[in-house]
């Protein structure tokens, strides 16, 4: 075991022996328990410690206290999730134990799906939301391919929203920091009809400056604004029936995301011309001439859950519709000089469809079964604009400003059966067989102009059409045996396998290439899980340990052979492992001092994975990019009353995360890479909240340290019109107030 390891180990075997040592010593204070997590990651109510899945749960007063605005702060306190917003929300996407997302477009599907109050968002667009009136996320890790099924081969990510309440409710939430951040939300909910129905209302804006300075147009960009409302209704005519309704509604506009500049290739053709570049990759400035766009319009959600219960079994039917439209509008070379700019317009209809009958009675047999049906319609552009600037140095400064590029259109369609059957073999032992089976279908239209043609090189690879249909039938089964060791001990084992669809690059690209498509992929999950309370459940310790065999894994990469031209290919390549060990533990120590900590060890490599180049055997691979080898974090809560009804509450949350590689091609083919690797570094965040019945009032600050850190690289740097090798900083230091009045 190497010293990193070793350390690992010592940190996880002392948080453990900490907290049970600490709580021991007050174990005589009667009635202290920390309460029970119900979650539905089986689509059942029951209890966390109960459910044999290596999974996380945060209520909303967990989630305000990390100060949630996106899974970018969920993810920092759970083991084996990975989100960060890149330069686009498009971008973004959300990894588990190292299965990463291959593209954010349409045509490629995600890695990790996501799901409010059960309906699936597809794409990420839909998925990166605000988490105003969360009423619990939970993250399960690993495939979940019988329950969820589509595109989860690395995991869920389920978040459910506040229902109407039975009484009147009514909040009202200010939040004011640096970088003249604002954010107010408001919600009302309660009856409308005595014990029959029930509604809810909630809006939300959102806006700050942007963290990073542009000092050619002297204004701020990568900024937010943002909003939002969601309304819900809760029908429950008879005590046999329940419908609940809910609609949200988002809108964005905001400028691009702008990159750092890491290392500029003075030797290109734009290098040559003395432009003002970037010298300082954290200085946090930049020096484009086009500040950029990003909007979401008519992103809109209808759902419906329809349930019918009985004393024998549960009949439920899930009824989703998503849609939006979205742009983002970028330049690509960030340097005074017109190059270039890029955008990716994206329009989205999604329609999923569920019904499920699952048994009620307390019987040694459990069942579940059911079927699923999606149809996602989506058109996905790639548009290269040529500026000015650039065509007059090529003698064609008459034309004013020309582009071209390419649009994608695609329909795809899920039909899926699934059952899941829980037999008791004795008040200890319980097995569970899972099993589902898929049907997808795509189709595929792919349409190229490129008028840049008239340098004699086509920036985008030509002109040209493709077109493509395939269909894939996959079975994916899961079996888990849970041994109850007492009432407060519960061993699972887990064998279990998912599949996420193949498809078609919507992206900028060849025509051969588009046309061919790209195949399935495959994951197989074993993993040991253990569930536990101790000390009269004061503390909590749950670990799973796990490997993870990715197979026929969807790898995007540039076409090097082709500098001028951003066109990426998707290909299947290859094989990889992602191993690890992940504990929880959460320590009442009295009832003022409570303690939480989380570890991640992971390792996550290729086996016989190749860089698709579209020439030759490809570039072979070695280790996951954007997979940190460990994360730890703990966090420490301490409450004061101050008199009757006033309580201070201080918070402090540390944040470590170790390696991380930002470029998984190796050196000795690209040296020119200037970062490869984000060494480990360390997060300090804290609040102080004093609170009331109706009321509370917090100060908060997270990077307390003002740590920097890079997220994300991105490679242009043989690119003779850009020459840039960029990458994007994380969150600097932010600090603020917050304010909330309840009803």
């Amino acid at each position: 075991m190497n010293i990193k390891n070793n350390l690992m180990f010592t940190a996880v075997a002392s948080a453990v022996v900490f907290s049970q040592s600490v709580v021991s010593a007050n174990a005589q204070e009667s009635g202290l328990q920390l309460e029970e997590v119900i979650v539905t990651a089986q689509k059942r109510a029951e209890s966390i410690q109960n459910v044999p899945i290596a999974m996380s749960a945060f209520d909303s007063d967990e989630l305000r206290k990390l100060g949630t605005v996106s899974m970018e702060n969920v993810a920092k306190v759970t083991p084996g999730l990975y989100f960060t917003e890149n330069q686009s929300i498009k971008s973004s996407g959300t990894s588990i134990r190292g299965i990463t997302p291959v593209s954010g477009s349409a045509g490629a599907d995600p890695s990790v799906g996501y799901y409010i109050d059960e309906v699936y968002l597809g794409a990420n667009v839909s998925s990166v939301v605000d988490l105003y009136e969360a009423e619990r996320i939970e993250v399960l890790r690993g495939p979940q391919g019988t329950l969820y099924g589509r595109n989860t081969i690395g995991g869920v990510v389920s978040i459910t929203s506040k229902r109407p309440t039975e009484d009147f409710e009514a909040k009202l939430t200010a939040q004011l920091g640096n970088y003249s951040s604002q954010r107010y939300g408001a919600s009302v909910s309660g009856p409308l009809i005595d014990g029959k129905l029930s509604g809810l209302i909630s809006g939300l804006y959102y806006e700050r400056e942007g963290y990073e300075y542009n000092a050619f147009l002297q204004d701020d960009t990568n900024d937010r604004k943002q909003w939002g409302i969601r309304a819900s209704l809760l029908f429950t005519p008879s005590d046999q029936w329940e419908i609940l309704v809910n609609f949200d509604s988002r809108e964005v506009d905001q400028k691009a995301q702008s990159f750092e500049t890491l290392l500029n290739n003075d030797f290109s053709l734009l290098g040559s011309i003395g432009q003002l570049v970037n010298r300082d990759p954290e200085d946090r400035r930049v020096f484009g001439n086009f500040p950029g766009k990003e909007t979401l319009e008519d992103a809109w959600g209808l759902s419906m859950k329809a349930v019918y219960s009985t004393d024998t079994y549960e009949a439920v039917s899930v009824t989703g519709f998503r849609t939006h439209t979205y742009l983002v509008d970028g330049e690509s070379d960030l340097i005074p000089f017109g190059v270039g700019r890029n955008s990716d317009p994206e329009e989205s209809d999604l329609f999923t469809q569920e019904f499920r009958v699952a048994s009620t009675t307390d019987s040694d047999l459990q069942w579940m079964v059911g079927v699923y049906y999606s149809d996602l319609e989506a058109i996905a552009d790639g548009k290269i604009l040529i500026e000015n600037d650039l065509l007059t140095l090529f003698g064609a400064g008459f034309l004013g400003e020309v582009g071209g590029g390419s649009t994608g259109f695609v329909d795809a369609q899920t039909y899926a059966i699934f059952g899941s059957f829980d037999y008791r073999l004795s008040d200890q032992f319980e097995v569970t067989l899972g099993m589902r089976q898929t049907w997808e279908e795509k189709d595929f239209n792919w349409f190229q102009n490129d008028l840049e043609a008239l340098f004699g090189a086509p920036i985008l690879g030509g002109t040209g059409t493709a077109a493509g249909s395939d269909e894939w039938s996959e079975f994916t089964p899961a079996l888990t045996l849970r041994y109850h060791v007492n009432d407060d001990v519960m061993i699972f084992a887990t064998a279990s396998r998912g599949f996420k669809s193949g498809g078609y690059n919507v992206d900028s690209g060849v025509p051969s290439q588009q046309s061919e498509g790209f195949d399935p992929e495959f994951m197989d999950n074993f993993e040991l899980g253990l569930k536990s309370t101790w000390l009269d459940q004061r503390v909590l310790v749950n670990a799973s340990v796990y490997t993870m065999i990715w197979e026929d894994i969807q790898i995007r990469a540039d076409d090097p052979t082709t500098p001028a031209s951003f066109d990426p290919r998707i290909d299947n390549a290859g094989e990889a492992r992602s191993s690890g060990f992940e504990l929880e533990v959460k320590a009442l120590v009295s009832e003022r001092l409570s303690v939480d900590f989380m570890a991640n060890l992971m390792d996550a490599e290729f086996k016989e994975g190749v860089l698709p180049t579209g020439i030759g055997e490809g570039i072979p691979l070695d280790e996951f990019a954007k997979v940190p080898d460990y994360t730890v974090s703990a966090n420490v809560e301490y409450t004061v009353p101050v008199s009757d009804g006033l309580e201070l509450t201080l918070r402090g949350e540390f944040r470590r995360q170790g390696d991380m590689l930002l470029d998984k091609r190796p050196l000795e083919l690209f040296p020119y890479i200037p970062v490869r690797e984000q060494p480990a570094y360390n997060l300090w965040n804290a609040r102080l909240t004093l609170a009331a019945d109706n009321w509370d009032v917090a100060l908060w600050g997270y990077n307390l340290a003002d740590e920097t850190y890079l997220t994300n690289t991105f490679d242009l740097y043989n690119n003779p019109f850009v020459s840039q090798y960029f990458g994007t900083l994380g969150a600097p230091r932010t600090y603020g107030v917050e304010l909330q009045y309840r009803f």
